[in-house]
């Protein structure tokens, strides 16, 4: 299992990040403490290292030669996290997150960092009811298994190929929206002993409206974060003021 090791003198960070960042298979460590770092990388070395500039600001925050210079080499992935009142590090980062944090953009942040090959976008899995046209034919009804800002998978008898044109609806339950966009087919299963005769296609959205990826978005976050929340035993609330909206 890949590590993380998460340093910031801002508990309520720590709290909302450490759980998102196990939900999606890393294994964390954290600290409040400048003087704590360097004994975790000394014991560990992690797959990434994220500190906000609070602490890398402290003078208690010590790091060996070595350990410095892999950071600035890139051999040790590395993150600030945004804190407007800190000096500027000596330490360089290729990506630096603002604060609050956004969802999406520090999962794109990790996976470019830490995963050979990296997901462009967060995806969820779900079960939302469904249908979709081919070429403006007749909906069908069909589940909605994964989804995400880029496009969905449905479970369905997959009389489609790649390539062909689809018009797919599908609602955002408490959001009071339903969503209608024209998507492409990228991809079928067809039904196999070894997959249990399990059959679908997953869509690549085409032209999702300024208002769709509004709600889409917030849809995508807000179950996301539900469904941490009920993972993590005594996660309770997140504090949302650490995450933008």
């Amino acid at each position: 299992m890949k590590s993380i090791l998460v340093a910031d003198n801002r508990s309520a960070l720590l709290a909302t990040l450490e759980p998102i960042l196990k939900h999606w298979g890393y294994r964390v460590l954290s600290t409040r403490k400048a003087d704590q770092v360097m004994p975790f990388l000394q014991e560990n070395i992690p797959s990434l290292l994220i500190i906000g500039e609070g602490l890398l600001a402290d003078p208690s925050l010590v790091l060996e030669p070595d350990m410095t210079k892999k950071i600035k080499s890139g051999d040790l992935p590395f993150i600030a996290l945004k804190q407007d009142d800190a000096e500027i590090s000596t330490l360089t980062s290729s990506e630096i997150i603002d604060v609050p944090v956004g969802l999406f953009e520090l999962f794109s942040f990790i996976q470019r960092q830490v995963e050979k090959h990296p997901r462009h976008n967060l995806r969820l899995r779900l079960k939302l009811p469904g249908m979709y046209s081919v070429e403006n034919h007749e909906f069908v009804l069909a589940d909605v298994l994964s989804l995400s800002m880029l496009g969905l998978f449905f479970k369905a008898p997959a009389k489609v190929k790649r390539g062909d044109r689809v018009t797919v609806v599908f609602p955002l339950f408490g959001h009071y929206k339903e969503v209608e966009v024209e998507s492409t087919i990228l991809y079928t299963i067809q039904p196999e002993a070894d997959n249990n005769f399990f059959q679908g296609f997953g869509v690549g959205f085409d032209n999702l409206t300024e208002d769709y990826k509004g709600h889409l978005q917030t849809f995508i976050r807000e179950h996301f974060l539900r469904e941490v929340s009920s993972s993590h035993n005594g996660v309770g609330d997140f504090a949302e003021a650490q995450l933008k909206t």
